[in-house]
């Protein structure tokens, strides 16, 4: 088996999309560092709901607080919502160069059409009120799609002439030919801007949406938690920002009612729903944040050999603490890794199974009180359960467990690195 996947590993190195999607998320990674560390200061050290702000009581002498979270959290936002233009501009730069074409025009022209390409008002605007466009970053994106339209843009640079490429000639003399590839770019850009007007127009994504959330649908409740789980996991696994979103008590409607059974009834005991996303899921599928990456990394620290992946664990301690691992998972990197793909799916299952057995023999009370913004994910369950000493025990358990699960793995990429070093190869990005 191990065998059988380390040539799959080499197959897919070799492919240039793998190439340049490896390369991009690498690159991106300084960029989700600080918005990962903005962001959890932001919400957990000013909001007024932030974990360490009620800790220490910081409304009674922190002047200011409210204001200077807003601005943290605007301007996370600010470098969330460049997450998707600047992963196209790197992928069309890497792809323009892998095929010798000029790098710094097809990169440009990526990130214009990027910005096209998400601007909802650029056609809707004009429609609608006459006004002139705007062009607004997206609070969500998908890093792989906005990968896939980088290279798409450098493979348009790479189809059209050496001499098409080129801004200046030698002699600092405008080329006119340099229009013939971001022309074609534009177009796609504005092309793909009116797909997604007609689509959204037509209800089109809707109904893709709910399509998806249909297949969560069980009457099996404990069933829907764990398909449901899994989703969230392959869907940050392919680069999308909402499964790094903090999830609120808010967005469980089985929670709220669990919620309104315990402050009525002085207790937990008796909820109406066990096996709900907040008691199993959020509590203890997310114990090591998103696709368990807090095991990753210290699994990484503890064996790996590569001085680079444990650089950037040791720089993504501090927001993977708060369950924001975004910028571990770009920097190793996770996304679109097959050597991961599998712990990163079925860890969080694992976690999940160990909380319902738990929670089905009464060793631990259930998840039902609200917690915090920023809340270290290894307590999530301890604050839930109002101070639950055992459910402490469990999220442990849950962790250790996933960090050896994790071991093997990272000395299979450890066994890459030596065959591609054997090869000649580079072995920076696995």
């Amino acid at each position: 088996m191990t065998k059988y996947l380390v040539q799959k590993f080499f197959w897919l190195r070799e492919k240039s999309l793998i190439q340049i999607s490896q390369k991009t998320l690498v690159s991106l990674f300084p960029f989700f560092l600080f918005s990962g560390i903005i962001r959890v200061i932001a919400l957990s050290v000013f909001s007024d709901r932030g974990y360490i702000h009620q800790l220490f009581s910081m409304d009674s002498w922190l002047p200011w607080d409210q204001a200077i979270s807003q601005v943290l959290i605007n301007f996370s936002n600010f470098l969330g919502g460049l997450a998707g233009p600047l992963a196209t501009y790197f992928a069309g730069k890497y792809t323009a160069g892998h095929y010798g074409r000029s790098t710094g025009t097809a990169g440009v022209t990526a990130l214009l059409v990027s910005l096209i390409v998400g601007s909802q008002e650029l056609l809707v605007g004009p429609l609608h009120d006459g006004q002139l466009t705007r062009i607004n970053l997206p609070a969500t994106t998908n890093i792989v799609l906005a990968i896939f339209l980088g290279y798409l843009i450098g493979q348009i640079f790479r189809l059209s002439k050496a001499s098409d490429d080129q801004i200046v000639d030698k002699d600092f003399i405008y080329q006119p030919k340099t229009v013939r590839p971001i022309f074609l770019s534009l177009v796609l850009g504005v092309s793909l801007n009116l797909l997604l007007v007609l689509g959204n127009q037509f209800n089109i994504f809707q109904t893709i949406r709910q399509f998806l959330a249909s297949l969560t649908v069980s009457s099996h409740h404990l069933l829907s938690t764990f398909v449901i789980g899994l989703f969230s996991s392959l869907y940050a696994w392919f680069g999308n920002s909402q499964a790094f979103a903090l999830n609120s008590i808010a967005d469980d409607n089985f929670a709220l009612e669990n919620l309104t059974y315990a402050v009525t009834h002085h207790t937990t005991t008796g909820i109406p729903h066990l096996y709900t996303l907040t008691n199993l899921y959020r509590s203890f599928g997310l114990v090591s944040g998103v696709g368990a990456v807090l095991a990753l990394l210290v699994a990484i620290l503890l064996v790996s050999r590569s001085q680079k992946d444990k650089k950037v664990s040791l720089l993504s301690i501090f927001p993977s603490l708060f369950n924001n691992g975004a910028s571990f998972m770009v920097g190793i990197p996770v996304l679109l890794n097959l050597l991961y793909v599998i712990p990163f799916l079925l860890i969080p299952l694992v976690n999940m199974v160990i909380a319902a057995i738990a929670l089905c023999l009464k060793l631990m009370p259930a998840a039902v009180y609200p917690v915090p913004d920023g809340t270290p994910s290894l307590l999530y369950a301890f604050i839930g359960t109002g101070g639950s000493l055992r459910a402490l025990a469990v999220s442990i358990l849950c962790f250790t467990v996933d960090v050896l699960l994790y071991l093997p793995f990272v000395r299979m990429g450890n066994r890459i690195r030596k065959d591609l070093k054997v090869k000649g190869e580079s072995d920076e990005a696995i």
